[in-house]
């Protein structure tokens, strides 16, 4: 599934962490992923056990 996320939304705005248990989690963060990147930001997603979700996070930080 793709998942398009609206290029001139405020990047304050997009979500940065989503319930792992849902399917469409990993596409829409993937979405907000290359969003950011192409606002110069380096981020991944990655699984956060402790609140089972799913979060961007800088690469630095993980």
């Amino acid at each position: 599934m793709t998942v398009a996320i609206e290029p001139t939304a405020p990047i304050a705005e997009l979500p940065r962490q989503l319930p792992a248990g849902s399917t469409r989690s990993l596409s829409i963060l993937d979405a907000v992923v290359e969003v950011l990147r192409a606002a110069g930001e380096d981020v991944h997603v990655v699984y956060a056990a402790h609140g089972d979700v799913f979060k961007i996070v800088t690469r630095e930080a993980s």
